[in-house]
């Protein structure tokens, strides 16, 4: 009998040592996830950081005040910059599916709410909006309708129609691209956070998961963003999830070794909760940078968790505590 207390006591230890570190890397209990609104602003450095303008925010609020219909967050900013103004896409939720909105700004200091400019039956969002060879392009997350969609301005910035399907049977989230004189390049992650590299040789060319990359799969494997360059390298935002979805913004810069492609990390939660602006309290899980003349643009997101609400995430603590068991002996 004492030999099964004995047991019993080792294994109660044990296991209380197991659930503290598990505690410790992913808690069981989190903040509660709320609603998302964009922020943005001008900086002059963006490395090591850059800090938060609080009073440059369009809260969701603002913009259900505008609406009929009820506005449950905003969420994904991208944006392009030309002589005539900056122009701003988000995903906006109402009580249907997601839908791409826009905003319109002369100097990028105050935006004014445009509307809807893509309404599909399928769930839309990661408005990933760039200008190539003189026309304006965007390949949104399209995870709903199957495939990687391209699209292109009929008459920008309001009418957007399908040009081309970029990855066929292939559902993906926030599938990030880049296009360079050196590389063309797509990553992206499916509904188990599981990364995947794709390359073509242009934009309207046949993408193919690339033969040579190391993928990085749970945690900090969904892109937060598109690609942006500091000092010849390519940097890709990914998301954190420590405390629960949309906790943070980690910078990873990407590693071409002859062929073989990698995410490296190189700076941890670049964007994180943040404590003294109540609506970007409980986290953030989008940015966007981008050069604006001398200096640089950024936008991004965050979340508000109201009146101190928390939530009892198991699921999420032990599947990715046993996700970066797997990584660490993997590698």
């Amino acid at each position: 009998m004492r030999k099964i207390l004995k047991w019993l006591t080792a294994l109660l230890f044990f296991g209380l040592i197991v659930l503290f570190i598990f505690n410790y890397r992913y808690p069981f209990i989190t903040p509660a996830v709320g609603n998302w609104s964009v922020g943005y602003g001008k900086t002059n450095k963006i490395l090591p950081s850059f800090s938060i303008n609080p009073n440059s925010i369009i809260t969701y609020k603002e913009v259900d005040s505008l609406l009929v219909e009820e506005i449950h967050y905003i969420a994904d900013p991208f944006f392009v910059a030309d002589s005539t103004g900056y122009y701003l896409f988000t995903e906006l939720k109402g009580n249907g599916s997601a839908d791409i909105a826009l905003f319109t700004s002369h100097d990028g200091s105050e935006y004014n709410y445009q509307g809807v400019v893509l309404d599909e039956s399928f769930h839309l969002s990661y408005p990933q909006v760039f200008n190539y060879k003189n026309e304006y392009y965007m390949v949104p997350e399209t995870k709903g309708a199957g495939n990687v969609l391209l699209y292109k301005a009929k008459e920008f910035p309001f009418e957007w129609e399908i040009e081309d399907t970029l990855l066929h049977n292939i559902a993906i989230k926030d599938p990030s691209i880049l296009l360079s004189k050196d590389l063309n390049l797509i990553v992206g992650v499916n509904d188990n956070l599981e990364q995947f590299f794709f390359t073509a040789d242009s934009l309207k060319g046949s993408w193919k998961e690339h033969p040579n990359y190391s993928p990085r799969w749970g945690n900090e494997s969904r892109p937060g963003g598109r690609f942006f360059k500091v000092n010849d390298s390519w940097y890709l935002p990914l998301q954190n999830r420590r405390l629960g979805y949309g906790t943070g913004i980690s910078l990873y810069a990407l590693k071409n070794n002859q062929g073989n492609l990698e995410l490296i990390p190189k700076r941890h939660m670049y964007l994180s909760p943040q404590t003294g602006i109540n609506w970007f309290n409980r986290g953030m899980h989008h940015l966007d940078i981008q050069p604006d003349k001398d200096s640089y643009y950024v936008v991004y997101d965050g979340d508000r968790n109201f009146k101190g609400k928390r939530s009892f995430q198991y699921k999420r603590t032990l599947k990715f505590n046993f996700i970066d068991l797997y990584n660490y002996f993997r590698n």
